[in-house]
């Protein structure tokens, strides 16, 4: 049982990321690390924002994944399919990143140890 739930919790996790992403203006089948690390990543698509937008995420998932948390689920995904956005969905998705990383990162550091034991 404690198997089943730990399986539809990360199922239930991954469906909200993927909806974030698609608000952000992402393909709804890819989640936002693995986008952002997608367009971090490649020299020729990338640039500040994206950079940026990968280090809020990474140091909030550090705790868990180490570094290279976006970069990471790219590589899983490397068959997905990303898409940039427009300047506004790109805005929806940094307010998205902004907003909830924190939130994450709150979580996710004093429970650190627990992670790296």
């Amino acid at each position: 049982m404690h198997y089943e739930y730990k399986g539809w919790t990360l199922a239930v996790l991954v469906a909200v990321d993927q909806f974030g992403n698609a608000v952000g203006g992402g393909n709804p089948d890819s989640t936002i690390s693995a986008r952002v690390g997608y367009f971090s990543a490649n020299p020729e698509k990338t640039n500040r924002y994206w950079r940026m937008l990968e280090s809020v995420i990474d140091f909030s998932f550090y705790p868990i994944d180490g570094k290279n948390h976006c970069y990471n689920a790219a590589q899983a995904d490397k068959h997905g399919r990303y898409e940039r956005g427009t300047d506004i969905t790109q805005f929806v998705l940094s307010m998205i990143i902004f907003i909830i990383c924190p939130l994450i990162a709150i979580v996710l550091w004093p429970l650190s140890p627990i992670f790296r034991s």
